[in-house]
């Protein structure tokens, strides 16, 4: 398996470990977040993205394909996207730009890929490495599948904001995964009870071999400290009908449960999380995982082949609990070489407000309204267990909560950006609500 690294670069490559570092600043840890690419680290509701500044304009007319997408959104969505027709082929599969936008922080660009020799699409069609100029953040979510003519709309986010304004950017896909199957509810033979009074061995694992990492562990990360681990390859507990990765190690470490996991180079992004079940059917999810390699004489190596999850449940009777895992594979890897240059539109002129507030792990600093939604701006690290909650006051009195979260630190340097699900008219806008407290907003 190939790593996933990212770097910002003039014509930006999606890297191995891009959407690893992208999950430091995920709430959760879900079973549908890519154990290795983290592509959808951040998970947006189906509409929180599906809008962008511009206009649909007299030229939509002209292009069916734009049309068509329109029937996929909705109305006021519809009006502020911008129709672009470029394509491009390679290996029996069109890939088409239909139509983009983009704010001061972000683009949303609509493509659709369509199989024109064979059935090498679904809807389970996932990008695995693609390319977008001036663009860094990634993520790609698919919008809709037509059988019919094996056509499949996806919807690419990039950061990159005013960097897009008004120039040619170039979209590049080179692989994309499909065929996915879930495998849920896979319980995982062992007893826990047993391992309370049972020593392990451990190792000190260097942010040097980590190629990401979510939860309580982020602080850990961010500052360089060395992690406890177990012993690599010391137990093997193998899954029911899962070939692609097993437990290479499990037991406590400090007081928490420490399940080690390797998974094979041959599954291509397979990914998945574990979990613990009461009694009850109570879910307890990793208070955190990480990411790292081990080489052939156990020692650790930057990689991702192992994944150790960590739970907190000191005061959970371990007799009565289960482990388990809801785990994803996928069946089909295709490369190839789809590639198109399309111009976009300027951004609109953004809104500040005057806004300062301490969340605790970091300082918000400046607040911008957008008909995206709501930034922050600010100073320190933003956390995981950070709640911050927002809405939107219009002048009509109605209000609507912002409740889609992409956030961002890079050198103490704090930026959270609150999506809404339809777009904001700044000029009906009253005020915004930051956890009860009203900031107004000057017309």
């Amino acid at each position: 398996m190939k790593n996933k690294l990212k770097e910002e670069l003039e014509q930006i490559e999606i890297p191995k470990e891009l959407h690893m570092r992208a999950k430091l600043g995920v709430e959760k840890a879900k079973s549908e977040q890519p154990r290795r690419t983290f592509k959808k680290a951040i998970v947006f509701p189906a509409a929180a993205v599906l809008f962008l500044i511009g206009s649909a304009g007299v030229g939509a007319a002209t292009f069916p394909s734009f049309n068509h997408l329109l029937s996929l959104v909705s109305p006021d969505i519809a009006l502020f996207l911008q129709p672009i027709e470029t394509t491009s082929e390679d290996k029996g599969i069109k890939m088409k730009v239909v139509g983009a936008m983009n704010d001061d922080e972000m683009a949303v660009i609509y493509v659709t890929m369509q199989d024109l020799t064979g059935n090498r699409l679904d809807k389970t069609l996932d990008l695995y490495d693609y390319t977008l100029t001036d663009g860094h953040m990634f993520n790609s979510q698919i919008v809709n599948y037509d059988k019919d003519t094996n056509t499949a709309t996806l919807r690419i986010q990039a950061n990159g904001g005013t960097n897009f304004n008004n120039k040619k950017i170039k979209l590049r896909i080179s692989s994309f995964l499909s065929q996915r199957y879930k495998h849920e509810g896979i319980k995982i033979d062992t007893d826990l009870s047993e391992l309370k009074n049972k020593n392990v061995d451990t190792i000190s694992l260097s942010t040097d071999s980590t190629s990401g990492g979510g939860g309580e562990i982020t602080d850990q990360l961010d500052t360089g400290e060395s992690i406890e681990i177990l012993k690599p390859n010391e137990t093997i507990l193998s899954l029911p009908k899962i070939k692609f990765m097993h437990v290479s190690n499990i037991g406590f470490v400090n007081g928490q449960l420490h399940v080690q996991t390797k998974w094979s180079d041959e599954d291509i992004d397979s990914h998945g999380d574990l979990y613990l079940v009461d009694p009850s059917g109570k879910k307890i999810n990793a208070a955190s995982k990480v990411y790292y390699g081990v080489d052939k004489s156990g020692k650790t190596v930057y990689g991702n082949n192992y994944v150790e999850y960590i739970f907190n449940a000191n005061n959970e009777d371990f007799s009565k609990l289960k482990l388990m895992g809801d785990l994803v594979s996928n069946g089909n890897f295709t490369k190839g070489n789809w590639s198109t240059t399309f111009k976009l539109h300027s951004v609109e002129n953004e809104k500040s407000v005057s806004f300062n507030e301490d969340f605790g792990s970091w300082k918000a600093t400046k607040m911008t309204l957008s008909s995206l939604g709501v930034t922050l701006y600010g100073k320190g690290h933003f956390k995981d267990t950070d709640n911050i909650k927002m809405s939107v006051k219009m002048n009509n009195g109605s209000s609507q909560s912002l409740e889609s979260l992409q956030n961002f630190s890079d050198n103490k340097s704090v930026k959270a950006k609150f999506l809404s699900s339809s777009p904001l008219d700044l000029s009906n806008i009253k005020a915004i609500n930051v956890n009860g407290t009203h900031i107004k907003v000057s017309r």
